[in-house]
């Protein structure tokens, strides 16, 4: 007899596609999938090796304490993981392959939970996260059969797709997140304007200006400085042709207003990869920093224009603060030939040969005016405060 044709019906892959970023939209699809697999419900768990918590968990139907007790109590100890990538397998395959000593363990855990009615696949949807999907019936229920395996299979490669969109979003947002932080912490704003001064984008430092009119104001939308020599500086800036042709850009000071002291702003093109909102707008990066805030070079801030490791960007951010690679050492509590290796790697990724010429780079691509000077260069990230974050990076989802 000819298989049966298990392929998903359209109404369930416009469910699953049509939210992959909506943790909402996630709920409803499992709901969809475990109808259309006859399941009491249907998981989705993303997780990296070695984590004692899950990074997501979406169970819906299922009981909150119910779920709140398993993320507790069972899931460093769940026996139901490392499943070939991309294979469905039935708990009852899973439990026979085990050696008898891990039985108990397993019933155990089995007597706690939905029961042994499971089907399982694990997906990598970026390197060292998995997904682990899984639909179960409750206990009393028959075990799952053929069909219901091969709809599972048939819908493989599409929650492939999706959980991969899922995992490049998340990563993207960390990444955001962290260039947002340390954007922050230096007391930078940014904003993307279009030719027309229209504000395309702002961040929190940048739309705080605006709303206390320090030195920036956002009249329906459109961007103006306060002083208004610096105001037409941009204006011939806009004007004198197209934004692609300059890659210099132009650094302006604006009157911050009160008793804020005058904002630094550097004026930068912007040449996106493909085009971004219409093709012909033309776009600047604008960085200002927050008079209220003094800070100088950091690691964070140079990882976000130079290809650096948070190490080598901490001995880089030193050298552009003036210091000599004896004191970055000292500071940073590694050795001084530790010091010089990173120097190294730094004038080779920089294109740089001497310590003045990679703190003249450093200086270019980030305009010194919008950083502080002196005794507020005190407080940067030493190298073992960057281990630190690869850490808090890592558990962000990179």
């Amino acid at each position: 007899m000819a298989a049966r044709d298990e392929t998903p019906p359209a109404a369930l892959l416009e469910t699953l596609y049509g939210g992959i970023n909506d943790v909402a939209a996630w709920n409803r699809f499992l709901l969809a999938f475990a109808d259309h697999l006859g399941a009491s419900r249907a998981i989705l768990l993303l997780t990296r090796a070695g984590d004692d918590r899950p990074r997501e968990i979406l169970s819906p139907g299922s009981d909150r304490q119910r779920a709140a007790l398993y993320v507790d109590r069972h899931f460093a100890t769940d026996p139901f993981v490392g499943l070939p990538q991309t294979r469905v397998v039935s708990f009852g395959e899973f439990l026979s392959r085990r050696a008898a000593s891990d039985i108990r363990a397993i019933r155990s855990y089995l007597s706690q939970t939905v029961g042994s009615q499971i089907l399982g696949v694990d997906i990598a949807p970026l390197p060292g996260l998995v997904a682990r999907v899984r639909v179960a019936r409750l206990l009393g229920l028959d075990d799952f059969g053929g069909r219901e395996r091969a709809r599972m299979e048939a819908m493989v490669p599409h929650l492939a797709i999706a959980l991969r969109g899922l995992a490049l979003t998340m990563h993207k947002d960390a990444e955001c997140a962290i260039l947002r932080d340390a954007l922050a912490a230096s007391g930078q704003g940014t904003l993307v304007i279009d030719r027309d001064r229209r504000v395309m984008v702002s961040d929190g430092i940048a739309e705080a200006l605006i709303a206390r009119r320090a030195g920036l104001s956002a009249p329906n939308t459109r961007l103006r400085l306060s002083t208004a020599a610096a105001d037409r500086q941009l204006g011939a800036y806009l004007d004198a042709g197209p934004i692609g042709t300059d890659d210099r850009g132009c650094n302006l000071l604006v009157d911050g207003g009160g008793e804020d002291r005058p904002i630094a702003v550097a004026v930068r093109p912007i040449r996106p990869a493909m085009p971004v909102w219409t093709t012909d707008r033309d776009l600047l990066l604008l960085r200002v920093r927050d008079p209220s805030r003094r800070v100088g070079f950091d690691a964070a801030t140079l990882r976000a224009v130079l290809p650096l490791t948070l190490a080598e960007a901490s001995v880089a951010a030193a050298m552009a603060n003036g210091e000599t690679p004896r004191a970055a050492a000292t500071r940073l509590r590694v050795s001084y030939n530790t010091v010089r290796a990173h120097l190294r790697a730094i004038f080779a990724k920089t294109g740089t040969t001497r310590q003045a010429e990679l703190a003249t780079l450093v200086r270019k691509l980030i305009p010194s005016e919008l950083l502080a000077t002196g005794a507020d260069r005190g407080a940067h990230a030493d190298i073992g405060d960057d281990r630190l974050s690869v850490d808090r990076r890592r558990r962000a989802g990179q």
